[in-house]
């Protein structure tokens, strides 16, 4: 026997779990899946075939794509997206989604409304916790237009938000006054909440030629290459505030002035994802002046899907290897990522002496190449590591282009232990608003040096290639 509460408005999925739990008398999240799934008949699945997700939706009595789009932040942190973008939110063929990241949050912590706790346990005898205020960036409830507060203990889900009023911490008052009275700020909270209630998200591909002509349009460098015009992202910068942009893009909150950032500026020429959605919402909030224009302008790129570019597309050389670059040299998923038939993009990228580094069963092109310009390998020691023949490697070093090794430089991943890439990550309000000089930015624990050299390395080699 299960107790099925039933989900309040906007009711984020994680609180609607804790809810099913303590109605339940289940100790744990483990406990109240497996009572959810006894209960659904479908106790011999894994979570990869009946994620929690979905059981909370039978739990409800709503078919998944509603309840993903209204207790969720999916449709949010996919509003924008490269990847499947004709999928429909929650829809069947995203279960592996749906029990990987379908309950995913999109900042650090757990967001709540004291006037919202107050009303929710006078009108419904208890607390709940919303959507909205899990919003990257969002520092007051847009109902009350109070400061949030928040826990970084994200286990507080499972237990009502009235429960950590005593021990919580609020965002600066002060500090939300400034942001409040901040339009920007304003526009990008609003686009963010009509996020949440799409069906299915907009196409990168089509949204980034949106904001291109518009960007285009104010002056601002549209690709990438040599900075000769100005940048999106020092505008982003100079609009939202570098505090405030540490919740929401931390990459932005140490980035010099003048400096290309692909995270926000590749959002105008990138055709897959340049970072995530809310890098898209802030050159929105920015470029537009006004929330209704905004959306109107995404709905527009949304209409523009069943136009498909033309074979005569122009490319600027600098375009051309940044999309070389992003796929690894790998022709096929260029001409997607560009909306480019393959033997045009074929043609383009051979006049610049960049190869279709293709990678077979028992071939690489890819690790002949870097092997030789790289690694500085012998012709034959090469060709051998790619399993290709000297004729064809031949080949390859008679068409390429000085291009190629740079791009190749800024294609390496380094391999070995500590040499991953290190992340940052969003700062909480307290500690974005309580820096009194420069915002540092933070990173994920346990870095390493080999890690930040590597990083160093790369980074460096971007730039070459960008000279």
């Amino acid at each position: 026997m299960l107790t099925r509460p039933s989900p309040y408005p906007e009711e984020l999925d994680r609180g609607y779990l804790g809810r099913v739990m303590r109605r339940n008398g289940s100790a744990t999240k483990k406990d109240a899946v497996t009572l959810m799934s006894i209960w659904a008949g479908v106790a011999d699945k894994s979570r990869r075939e009946m994620s929690c997700l979905e059981l909370l939706s039978k739990v409800a009595g709503t078919d998944v794509p509603i309840f993903v789009r209204q207790h969720s932040l999916l449709p949010f942190r996919r509003g924008i997206t490269s990847y499947q973008p004709d999928l429909l939110h929650g829809g069947e063929q995203q279960r592996s989604m749906l029990w990987s990241t379908g309950m995913q949050l999109a900042r650090t912590g757990a967001y709540f409304c004291a006037e919202c706790v107050r009303e929710d346990q006078e009108f419904h005898g208890q607390s709940y916790w919303r959507r909205e205020h899990q919003i990257p960036g969002m520092l007051w409830c847009s109902k009350h237009a109070t400061p949030l507060k928040y826990t970084e203990d994200e286990s507080a889900f499972l237990l009502p938000p009235a429960v950590q009023l005593q021990h919580c911490q609020s965002v600066d008052e002060q500090w939300v006054k400034q942001a409040f009275n901040n339009k920007s700020i304003q526009r990008y909270n609003e686009i963010c909440s009509n996020l949440l209630d799409t069906r299915k998200p907009f196409d990168v591909k089509h949204v980034s030629v949106t904001l291109k002509e518009k960007a285009s349009a104010q002056g601002f460098q549209t690709h990438g290459g040599k900075v000769k015009s100005p940048l999106l992202s020092d505008a982003i910068v100079n609009a939202f505030g570098r505090k405030w942009l540490a919740t929401v893009l931390p990459a932005l909150t140490d980035k010099p002035e003048g400096m290309h950032l692909s995270q926000m500026d590749g959002v105008l020429y990138l055709k897959t994802s340049a970072s995530s959605v809310s890098a898209y919402v802030l050159a929105f909030a920015v470029l537009y002046e006004s929330v209704y224009m905004a959306l109107n302008a995404l709905q527009s790129s949304a209409a523009s899907t069943s136009i498909s570019r033309q074979p005569s597309a122009q490319f600027t050389r600098d375009e051309l290897l940044d999309a070389y670059i992003q796929e690894r040299g790998n022709y096929s998923t260029i001409a997607s990522s560009l909306s480019v038939s393959k033997p045009t993009l074929a043609l383009k990228l051979a006049t610049i002496g960049l190869p279709n580094l293709i990678q077979k069963a028992n071939q690489s092109v890819f690790k002949a190449v870097f092997a030789f310009y790289v690694e500085k390998q012998s012709l034959q020691a090469s060709a051998e590591k790619g399993n290709i023949s000297i004729g064809a490697m031949e080949d390859l070093i008679r068409n390429a282009s000085c291009d190629l090794t740079r791009a190749l430089q800024a294609m390496q991943r380094p391999s070995g232990r500590g040499t991953g890439v290190r992340r940052a990550r969003q700062l909480t309000p307290g500690e974005a608003s309580s820096a009194t000089g420069p915002v540092a930015t933070k990173f994920s624990p346990k870095i390493r040096r080999e890690q930040l050299r590597a990083q160093e390395l790369r980074a460096r080699a971007e730039e070459e290639c960008r000279a």
